[in-house]
């Protein structure tokens, strides 16, 4: 059909989010070192128009709530202007819920030096 999957937009939250903390330095990989995971329990998405195939897209990623088990992610997926100065084009909107666990699976809290740092990008 020439046009982006639709659950591909979840995929592309996942980049967004994994690249929005390792430029805060909070880093996903020594969370799990430390035994902690986030993992997904809510996500949703709005989508307005179709990516294509070969589109150059960007995604807009914000922190926008954080308590000591959950963080909140949004998102906006964006094509790029076809010409400089032209507006980017906005492709679809969402979030995703991600609760701590430890690694076995059982919510646990968000942990220091990670916990402050996630409540000071809130909003960000």
């Amino acid at each position: 059909m020439g046009v982006v999957y639709h659950a591909n937009y979840i995929v592309y939250f996942e980049l967004g989010r994994t690249e929005f903390m390792r430029a805060h330095d909070v880093h996903y990989a020594s969370m799990e070192k430390d035994g902690m995971r986030l993992a997904v329990v809510e996500v949703g998405v709005r989508y307005m128009r179709a990516a294509r195939y070969d589109d150059e897209l960007a995604i807009e990623t914000r922190l926008t709530e954080a308590s000591g088990v959950r963080v909140r992610f949004e998102y906006r997926v964006v094509r790029a202007a076809p010409t400089p100065g032209a507006p980017d084009e906005l492709l679809a909107e969402g979030f995703t819920v991600l609760g701590c666990v430890n690694a076995e699976g059982r919510p646990t809290r968000i942990q220091q030096p990670y916990k402050d740092r996630i409540i000071e990008l809130v909003g960000i």
